[in-house]
């Protein structure tokens, strides 16, 4: 979601007449996005802040600095006073908050004149992944999460809209395309009479494209039903990516969070995309340590992961977020060590069993999409989003090929190119 609001914004500045830097000593205008999901991602964000009290640029002056996103509106105070030398704080990082505030403070902008040509499209380069937001914000108040009071409430785009920034991808030559919301599933709950759906939504997006691979970000258990997998995870040229947040394996610890699931409907959920989608990828997200998280629950956390075998996983230690539910409600009482233990834990198991799952892959010919080439090689990736490392390819960056998989690295596969006049198959591999 933070990728996709940089780059709306930047096509935005890139219509305007601004030209993307690569640091902040090119730049006239330096915005910093924020995220505070994790203690660790605020401090980084407060670290990069002071890093940029001496920036210069060319003509050596400072440049206008914009700090924006997540992390702002909880430390507007600190931030003027720690930071004096940040010229904007906007409070999310929603594009159109984030441009109106500029318009009105950085006066080369308001000098300036919007190109007629823009689209949200315009900045992302071929090759790069390529977002469409349908949903900003989230009504999920998982007591751990502070989504919903950084980014609001869910807000969902009109259907039209997404078709067509879907489409504007498509026109320059995107070769797939990734529909974004915190929880894509629920897409058309925040409409009031249900006339929106999220298959109504993706079935939109798949009759009035072309894309061989299109994929979604991110499902959340609850929202998950039977016709969903059948009409829509079921689908060609829907990649086999699911991910599928689980958080924990314990009852008693998802009813804490909040979490709208237990895990007897994750597991038939996952069983049901299993069945209807038999090279499912299937990705997952792990909080261990919550407040309330006894060594028990713990165990049936880990326990449920060996059941399950998941593809891969995000796996955090919980960090109490100010203002949240659990920081509230539930004194953070588990040590440090605990935390860390287990994590590592998991991280452990979860290293085993991906590099269990990715052995199947052996031998196997992948579609591909090429995603950076130079001296020492290419990089491709695949429908599940897996890169692979190959040796060379004759193909343009963000052209489809053909790969043959011939070792297995912990994130990422080795391979070889055995197709140079291949066109694209739908994702199903």
């Amino acid at each position: 979601m933070n990728v996709a609001d940089v780059d709306d914004i930047s096509a935005r500045l890139n219509a305007y007449g601004g030209r993307r830097v690569e640091s902040p000593e090119e730049a006239d205008l330096v915005l910093v996005n924020t995220c505070m999901v994790r203690k660790k991602a605020e401090d980084k964000a407060m670290s990069y802040f002071g890093g940029l009290k001496h920036a210069r640029n060319a003509a050596g002056r400072p440049p206008f600095i914009v700090a924006m996103g997540c992390v702002v509106p909880r430390n507007q105070q600190k931030i003027r006073e720690t930071y004096p030398h940040i010229d904007l704080l906007v409070n999310y990082s929603d594009p159109d908050l984030v441009m109106n505030q500029l318009m009105e403070q950085f006066e080369p902008l308001a000098a300036s004149a919007m190109d007629d040509d823009f689209s949200p499209a315009m900045t992302t380069s071929i090759g790069s992944q390529n977002f469409v937001t349908a949903i900003r914000g989230c009504n999920h108040r998982c007591s751990f999460c502070v989504v919903p009071w950084a980014r609001g409430p869910q807000r969902d785009e009109p259907i039209d809209k997404i078709v067509a920034e879907a489409r504007e991808h498509e026109l320059r030559g995107a070769p797939d395309v990734t529909i974004l919301g915190q929880s894509i599933m629920a897409y058309g709950k925040s409409s009031g009479d249900g006339s929106q759906r999220f298959i109504e939504m993706m079935e939109a997006v798949l009759e009035n494209t072309s894309f061989p691979w299109v994929r979604f970000l991110t499902s959340l258990a609850c929202d998950m039903t039977d016709e969903i997998c059948e009409r829509i995870i079921a689908h060609p040229r829907i990649t086999p990516l699911l991910h599928l947040p689980i958080q924990s394996g314990s009852d008693k610890v998802l009813s804490d969070m909040r979490r709208k699931h237990d895990v007897a409907t994750y597991r038939r959920m996952v069983e049901k995309a299993r069945s209807v989608r038999p090279d499912l990828y299937l990705t997952t997200d792990i909080l261990v340590g919550f407040p309330t998280e006894t060594e028990a629950d713990y165990r049936e956390t880990y326990a449920l992961m060996e059941e399950i075998g998941f593809d891969d996983a995000f796996m955090f230690a919980y960090s109490e977020r100010p203002g949240t539910h659990s920081a509230r409600h539930f004194p953070d009482m588990l040590s440090r060590e605990v935390k860390i233990r287990r994590l590592s834990e998991v991280i452990e198991l979860q290293r085993r069993t991906s590099a269990e799952r990715s052995r199947r892959y052996i031998g196997e010919e992948l579609d591909v999409v090429i995603e950076a080439v130079n001296e020492e090689g290419a990089v491709a990736r695949t429908s599940f989003n897996k890169p692979i490392y190959m040796p060379g390819t004759a193909r343009q960056v963000g052209e489809y090929s053909r790969a043959r998989i011939m070792t297995v690295r912990v994130s990422a596969f080795t391979g070889e190119e055995i197709s140079v006049e291949h066109a694209a198959i739908p994702a199903r591999v």
